[in-house]
């Protein structure tokens, strides 16, 4: 998925965790990193790489990436690929 980090990235993993009831050392082990580092992107000191991103967003149920609208109807249509049914078809035309 494309798109940027949101601004209050801190905010909405600091308040998800709370929801779990977790500290910030409960969520390190879910997620297996250091603690400092939940600290650091908790506090917005540190924008999570893509790895923890995916992590933190599967194991809180949120969403840290901002995506426009263009980038999402995009997505939901899918690519159209060709399938060897369709090459024999053109074949045979």
């Amino acid at each position: 998925m494309v798109g940027e980090v949101v601004d209050d990235f801190g905010e909405r993993i600091k308040k998800a965790r709370i929801q779990k009831n977790w500290t910030q050392k409960e969520l390190a082990n879910e997620i297996k990193e250091r603690e400092i580092l939940i600290k650091k992107i908790e506090k917005g000191d540190l924008i999570p790489e893509d790895q923890v991103r995916v992590k933190l967003e599967k194991t809180l149920g949120i969403s840290l990436l901002d995506v426009s609208d263009d980038e999402v109807k995009s997505q939901k249509g899918g690519r159209i690929s060709t399938t060897l049914g369709d090459i024999i078809k053109i074949k045979k035309e």
